[in-house]
């Protein structure tokens, strides 16, 4: 926040405060715009008393020093008549990076309908001849995220299943094993996305076909001694990724020094530097580099593992051997995704990246039969029209917020959720999609023990000198709010800006009208 800025925080607290001090002296008319507008001259001075003092204490919040190079955006409104509870730059663009999942899942879950569900096909091709199919084995991928731990489901089992289909139909062999993703196009990152970011696992490659997020967890821990080696976990094992390990163990009072990354444009993960004896166990999510053909190798080691033999390879349904079109093709096998409810959940509790992008994806496809970002970016923005939201202010470049590219106003974010909450049906589902405070999701630690707890619902947002916090706040008389908080270009840790959030959404949950 500029100097300039900040002056004008305090400026505005200071005149929030003499309309605080006038409104206890003098009754004045009841604001036009009041959720609940007091029928007496008592009950209007209080209810602009409340709002004096709300005013007057997150103008204190914005105003600590330790924001003085940052820039806020804050908007909080009712969700059932739009009043305007507090505002600080609330039409300027912000950043706010995890927060456009909202836009994402919010827009999902009104076109898609809460219950849909993906679906990815296992096609046997070719005849089946003494046990062998003469065809390749296709997978044939609609862009689900969630054959992955993050949506409770174990991919193991869905692929063991698979083997057992074929097992019972007899074949015991194939020739490659073949994913089609191309429901998608072959853009693996959308605009904006950092190109240090690609090898780590929040940062995955967007495809059509996704197994465990596109990733690999490395879990490295320390041998049982000084000089002994480290004990490596990699989920899952497979022969897709190679391990470079040069990592010791050193002396439990050393630094530790771990560096486990993969080298770009291949399938090499590197676990160097040291681990200290005794320490815990370190984790590190490492982005995969072809999708499809990582799909391809898990579906093959498990077949393989099944006593199933593939006779040729993994392939992207692009760079198979060419080969007569088989004379019968037939679906052996369907999986079904959780309904888009839960899916919705996993991404924004957990905030995960690759599933934002992947219904960014989906949403456009069966809009405009073009599975790429630019399509899904445009169902967005058409429904953001239709809230109220003018679309040429912002700016969207995906579905998850990676991308520094993406601003959006703290008001607009507020009018969306405004019209999420007015639509009964939608606002159960988004609600359940939200971090609970002091519960779960990101929010799981935080305000608990406050009057926070269990009332505010929200979606967190992070990228360095960016953070974010919208959703719902339930006041201590029971009102719905909408809120929308970003601050940008801070220069502090981000523990003391999670605690200016946290003081805001407290005030915000012991708010009442009445005092």
């Amino acid at each position: 926040m500029t100097p300039a800025a900040g002056n004008s925080i305090a400026n505005a607290a200071l005149l929030r405060s003499f309309a605080l001090l006038a409104a206890m002296v003098i009754a004045g008319p009841a604001t036009a715009n009041a959720q609940h507008p007091p029928s007496t001259g008592t009950g209007r001075t209080e209810h602009r008393v409340a709002l004096a003092r709300l005013a007057r204490d997150l103008d204190g919040i914005l105003a600590d020093r330790n924001f003085a190079d940052a820039t806020w955006g804050v908007s909080v409104v009712s969700c059932q008549d739009g009043d305007q509870v507090y505002r600080f730059q609330d039409r300027r663009n912000r950043q706010m990076a995890s927060n456009i999942k909202l836009l994402t899942t919010i827009t999902a879950l009104n076109k898609l309908g809460s219950s849909f569900r993906f679906s990815t096909e296992v096609i046997a091709t070719g005849e089946v001849v003494n046990g062998d199919l003469q065809g390749d084995l296709v997978i044939r991928c609609s862009g689900d995220p969630s054959i992955s731990p993050s949506f409770g489901i174990n991919p193991q089992e869905v692929l063991q299943g698979w083997a057992r289909t074929l097992d019972s139909l007899g074949i015991r062999s194939v020739r490659h094993i073949v994913v089609d993703a191309s429901l998608f196009d072959t853009i693996p990152y959308a605009p904006g996305w950092a190109w240090d970011d690609e090898t780590f696992g929040f940062n995955a490659p967007i495809s059509g076909a996704a197994m465990y997020d596109n990733s690999i967890a490395v879990t490295v821990a320390p041998g049982k001694a000084a000089g002994k080696p480290v004990q490596i976990d990699v989920s899952p094992s497979t022969a897709y990724v190679t391990l470079r390990v040069t990592a010791q163990t050193t002396r439990s009072d050393s630094v530790a020094t771990l560096d486990i990354h993969r080298d770009r444009g291949s399938a090499v993960i590197v676990v160097a530097g040291n681990i200290a004896a005794g320490a815990e166990p370190y984790t590190e999510h490492i982005s995969i580099e072809q999708p499809s053909v990582f799909f391809a190798t898990l579906v093959r080691e498990e077949l393989g593992r099944s006593g199933i033999e593939v006779r040729g390879g993994a392939y992207d349904a692009n760079h198979a051997p060419l080969h007569d079109a088989p004379r019968t093709s037939r679906r052996i096998a369907l999986y079904l995704s959780p309904e888009l409810r839960q899916i919705a959940a996993a991404t924004n509790k957990q905030s995960l990246n690759l599933s934002a992008e992947m219904l960014l994806k989906a949403m456009g496809e069966r809009t405009f039969g073009v599975g790429s970002t630019a399509s899904g970016i445009e169902v967005v923005k058409r429904q953001l029209s239709t809230v109220g939201i003018d679309v040429e202010r912002l700016r969207l470049a995906d579905g998850s917020g990676l991308s520094r590219q993406a601003m959006i106003s703290a008001a607009d974010m507020t009018t969306l959720l405004r019209w999420a909450y007015r639509k009964p049906a939608l606002f159960r589902d988004v609600l359940s999609t939200l971090s609970v405070a002091g519960t779960d999701g990101t929010l799981a630690t935080r305000m608990a023990g406050t009057a926070a707890e269990g009332n505010v619902f929200g979606k967190t947002g992070y990228m360095g000198g960016v953070r974010a916090l919208s959703g719902y706040v339930r006041t201590r008389d029971g009102e719905w709010l909408a809120f929308s908080i970003a601050v940008n270009n801070y220069t502090v840790p981000t523990a003391l800006v999670n605690k200016a959030h946290d003081q805001i959404l407290t005030r915000l949950a012991n708010f009442s009208r009445k005092s």
